[in-house]
């Protein structure tokens, strides 16, 4: 009680980056339908825009305050209403029970509000505190799930239940709870639902294997001012029957979009 709320920093955060999206894509595409009418000069900028949304392309103006996505136009719009529409239900209904953390701009930011917030509910510093991981059983698609499916899933104690997240070069088998090889013909699956459960002190048990959680399966990044990659996440240790090599050598990771 009275303790600062770091997810709800997050949140405002958030919003106001989508907010930001939103006005420059608005803004932008009324210049457009200004220059298309002859009313304006149509600029470089504005051709670039159009020849863009002809190819179905998410134009750079846009990519600019944007999250990182490799999704054609079409697709991009759609995750931009999911992304939107989880933000406007957080807002008015309350912290939900499970994250999808793809739709941060700054998901690096949301895990770093989790810890926050664990350290100010325990008296602990937040220097001490690092993830374990449990994968449940239970998945969550955030564009299919119905009213039914996301109230049958229960806030956690401690930690942050997290879903969203795809496996690239490897998948997550259920029925053993391991890492396995990809099914034939399947280069990236969804994944269960993941307790994010902080930790004082943790060390992580021998046998699991540590695996990156990027933005995009591009993969590469670059240092932002932050200090933090504009790619990759955090590691995200799960089980496995495999030394860790082997998937290293997959090039397994977790990714939080596909295209």
């Amino acid at each position: 009680k009275g303790k600062l709320n770091s997810l709800s920093t997050l949140l405002t955060q958030e919003t106001e980056r989508f907010n930001k999206l939103l006005r420059v894509i608005s803004s932008s595409l009324a210049e457009l339908k200004r220059a298309i009418k002859g009313l304006v000069v149509m600029s470089a900028e504005l051709e670039r825009m159009f020849d863009a949304i002809l190819s179905n392309q998410v134009p750079e103006l846009w990519e600019t305050v944007a999250y990182p996505s490799l999704k054609p136009l079409g697709a991009w719009v759609k995750d931009l209403e999911l992304r939107v529409e989880f933000v406007r239900g957080w807002i008015q209904n309350g912290e939900p029970a499970s994250y999808w953390i793809s739709a941060f701009f700054f998901p690096q930011g949301f895990l770093t509000g989790a810890l926050q917030n664990h350290a100010r509910k325990y008296g602990l510093s937040v220097d001490s505190l690092s993830f374990e991981f449990n994968v449940l059983e239970r998945y969550l698609d955030q564009e299919t799930a119905t009213p039914e499916q996301v109230a049958a899933v229960e806030r956690p104690g401690d930690g942050v239940y997290v879903h969203g997240l795809f496996m690239d070069g490897a998948r997550w088998d259920s029925k053993r709870a391991v890492v396995a090889d990809s099914l034939p013909g399947v280069m990236q699956s969804a994944v269960p639902i993941i307790h994010f459960i902080p930790r004082d002190s943790f060390t992580q048990p021998p046998g699991l294997y540590c695996c990156p959680l990027y933005k995009t399966s591009v993969r590469a990044g670059v240092l932002s001012t932050t200090g933090h990659s504009t790619n990759y996440v955090v590691a995200v240790h799960v089980p496995s029957d495999q030394p860790e090599g082997y998937w290293i050598a997959n090039g397994a990771a977790f990714l939080l979009a596909i295209p």
